[in-house]
Protein backbone atom coordinates (compact mmCIF):
# COMPACT_ATOMS: atom_id res chain seq x y z
CA UNK A 1 0.00 0.00 0.00
CA UNK A 2 1.48 3.40 -0.78
CA UNK A 3 1.53 5.78 1.68
CA UNK A 4 2.74 8.84 -0.04
CA UNK A 5 -0.42 9.56 -1.96
CA UNK A 6 -2.60 12.78 -0.72
CA UNK A 7 -6.24 12.24 -0.79
CA UNK A 8 -7.39 14.15 -3.31
CA UNK A 9 -9.66 16.71 -3.29
CA UNK A 10 -12.18 16.68 -6.63
CA UNK A 11 -11.88 19.95 -9.06
CA UNK A 12 -15.77 20.59 -9.11
CA UNK A 13 -15.54 21.30 -5.29
CA UNK A 14 -11.77 23.49 -5.66
CA UNK A 15 -13.35 25.67 -8.36
CA UNK A 16 -16.72 26.29 -6.62
CA UNK A 17 -14.32 27.40 -3.70
CA UNK A 18 -12.60 30.27 -5.69
CA UNK A 19 -15.41 31.15 -7.88
CA UNK A 20 -17.80 33.67 -5.99
CA UNK A 21 -21.42 33.03 -5.66
CA UNK A 22 -23.98 34.09 -8.05
CA UNK A 23 -27.02 34.40 -5.61
CA UNK A 24 -26.24 35.66 -1.91
CA UNK A 25 -26.98 32.73 0.54
CA UNK A 26 -30.68 32.64 1.69
CA UNK A 27 -31.40 33.66 5.32
CA UNK A 28 -34.43 32.60 6.89
CA UNK A 29 -34.71 36.79 7.84
CA UNK A 30 -34.50 37.52 4.15
CA UNK A 31 -37.10 34.68 3.25
CA UNK A 32 -39.55 35.66 6.17
CA UNK A 33 -38.79 39.80 4.43
CA UNK A 34 -39.74 38.67 1.28
CA UNK A 35 -42.88 37.00 1.90
CA UNK A 36 -43.84 40.04 3.90
CA UNK A 37 -43.12 42.49 1.39
CA UNK A 38 -45.06 40.08 -1.38
CA UNK A 39 -48.06 40.34 0.64
CA UNK A 40 -48.06 43.89 1.58
CA UNK A 41 -47.45 44.55 -1.82
CA UNK A 42 -50.30 42.04 -3.13
CA UNK A 43 -52.72 43.69 -0.84
CA UNK A 44 -52.15 47.18 -2.02
CA UNK A 45 -52.43 46.07 -5.73
CA UNK A 46 -48.86 46.10 -7.13
CA UNK A 47 -47.75 44.07 -9.97
CA UNK A 48 -46.58 40.48 -8.26
CA UNK A 49 -43.35 40.71 -10.87
CA UNK A 50 -42.36 44.36 -9.77
CA UNK A 51 -43.07 42.88 -5.77
CA UNK A 52 -40.68 40.39 -6.58
CA UNK A 53 -37.87 42.05 -8.72
CA UNK A 54 -38.05 44.91 -5.76
CA UNK A 55 -37.86 42.21 -2.82
CA UNK A 56 -34.24 40.69 -4.64
CA UNK A 57 -35.28 38.15 -6.73
CA UNK A 58 -34.33 38.06 -10.69
CA UNK A 59 -35.90 39.84 -13.09
CA UNK A 60 -35.68 36.73 -15.37
CA UNK A 61 -37.55 34.66 -12.78
CA UNK A 62 -39.17 36.97 -10.45
CA UNK A 63 -42.90 35.56 -11.25
CA UNK A 64 -42.55 31.81 -11.42
CA UNK A 65 -40.33 32.25 -7.83
CA UNK A 66 -42.82 34.66 -6.28
CA UNK A 67 -46.18 32.35 -7.92
CA UNK A 68 -43.92 29.53 -6.21
CA UNK A 69 -43.90 31.68 -2.82
CA UNK A 70 -47.33 32.35 -2.74
CA UNK A 71 -48.40 29.15 -3.49
CA UNK A 72 -47.11 27.66 0.05
CA UNK A 73 -49.33 27.06 2.80
CA UNK A 74 -48.05 29.11 4.97
CA UNK A 75 -48.17 32.11 2.92
CA UNK A 76 -51.18 31.44 1.62
CA UNK A 77 -52.75 31.36 5.78
CA UNK A 78 -50.87 34.73 6.59
CA UNK A 79 -52.61 36.39 3.28
CA UNK A 80 -55.64 35.34 4.75
CA UNK A 81 -55.24 36.31 8.21
CA UNK A 82 -54.01 39.85 6.88
CA UNK A 83 -57.52 39.97 4.52
CA UNK A 84 -58.91 39.48 7.84
CA UNK A 85 -57.82 41.76 10.14
CA UNK A 86 -58.65 44.52 7.37
CA UNK A 87 -62.41 43.47 7.46
CA UNK A 88 -62.06 41.48 4.27
CA UNK A 89 -64.13 38.20 6.45
CA UNK A 90 -65.76 35.59 4.95
CA UNK A 91 -69.14 36.59 6.37
CA UNK A 92 -68.41 40.08 5.06
CA UNK A 93 -67.22 38.86 1.52
CA UNK A 94 -70.13 36.54 1.32
CA UNK A 95 -72.50 39.76 2.00
CA UNK A 96 -70.81 41.89 -0.51
CA UNK A 97 -70.84 39.18 -3.29
CA UNK A 98 -74.50 38.38 -2.25
CA UNK A 99 -75.13 42.23 -3.00
CA UNK A 100 -73.13 41.88 -6.33
CA UNK A 101 -74.79 39.18 -7.42
CA UNK A 102 -78.41 40.75 -7.10
CA UNK A 103 -76.89 43.90 -8.94
CA UNK A 104 -79.52 46.19 -11.08
CA UNK A 105 -79.10 48.79 -12.80
CA UNK A 106 -81.21 52.05 -14.37
CA UNK A 107 -81.50 52.57 -17.79
CA UNK A 108 -82.01 55.63 -19.47
CA UNK A 109 -84.59 56.76 -22.35
CA UNK A 110 -83.89 60.00 -24.53
CA UNK A 111 -85.05 61.52 -27.33
CA UNK A 112 -84.25 65.20 -28.37
CA UNK A 113 -82.22 65.45 -25.63
CA UNK A 114 -84.79 64.67 -22.58
CA UNK A 115 -84.76 61.70 -21.16
CA UNK A 116 -88.34 59.77 -21.60
CA UNK A 117 -87.89 56.71 -19.40
CA UNK A 118 -86.23 55.02 -16.63
CA UNK A 119 -86.02 51.87 -15.74
CA UNK A 120 -84.42 49.23 -13.68
CA UNK A 121 -82.86 46.22 -14.87
CA UNK A 122 -80.48 43.40 -13.63
CA UNK A 123 -77.11 44.40 -14.52
CA UNK A 124 -76.18 41.42 -16.37
CA UNK A 125 -72.10 42.37 -16.51
CA UNK A 126 -71.76 42.94 -13.19
CA UNK A 127 -74.14 39.64 -12.45
CA UNK A 128 -71.92 36.98 -14.23
CA UNK A 129 -68.87 38.44 -12.87
CA UNK A 130 -69.12 38.17 -9.39
CA UNK A 131 -70.88 34.64 -9.79
CA UNK A 132 -67.43 33.62 -11.87
CA UNK A 133 -65.77 35.28 -8.91
CA UNK A 134 -67.77 33.37 -6.09
CA UNK A 135 -67.26 30.32 -7.61
CA UNK A 136 -63.79 30.26 -8.14
CA UNK A 137 -63.49 31.59 -4.62
CA UNK A 138 -65.31 28.08 -3.81
CA UNK A 139 -63.19 25.97 -5.46
CA UNK A 140 -65.94 24.94 -7.84
CA UNK A 141 -63.81 26.78 -11.07
CA UNK A 142 -60.22 27.18 -11.08
CA UNK A 143 -57.63 26.60 -13.34
CA UNK A 144 -54.92 24.02 -13.28
CA UNK A 145 -52.09 26.09 -12.68
CA UNK A 146 -53.53 27.98 -9.71
CA UNK A 147 -52.77 27.39 -6.68
CA UNK A 148 -55.34 26.97 -3.59
CA UNK A 149 -55.66 30.74 -2.91
CA UNK A 150 -55.65 32.91 -6.53
CA UNK A 151 -53.26 35.94 -5.83
CA UNK A 152 -54.63 38.00 -8.23
CA UNK A 153 -58.45 36.74 -7.70
CA UNK A 154 -58.11 38.17 -4.23
CA UNK A 155 -56.37 41.73 -5.34
CA UNK A 156 -59.24 41.81 -7.41
CA UNK A 157 -61.88 41.29 -4.14
CA UNK A 158 -59.50 43.76 -2.28
CA UNK A 159 -59.83 46.62 -4.67
CA UNK A 160 -63.25 46.06 -5.28
CA UNK A 161 -64.46 46.21 -1.74
CA UNK A 162 -62.27 49.55 -1.17
CA UNK A 163 -64.20 50.94 -3.86
CA UNK A 164 -61.41 51.50 -6.79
Amino acid sequence: MNTDTQPTTPARSQKSREQPQKHAQKSKSAIALRKRLLIKGILAGENIKDIAISTGLSPKTAGVQATAILARPEVQATFVRCMERAGLSDDFLAAKIRELVCAKKTEYAQKDGMFTDERVVPALETQRKTLELATKLKGHLKDQSQGDINIGLMQMVVQAVKGE
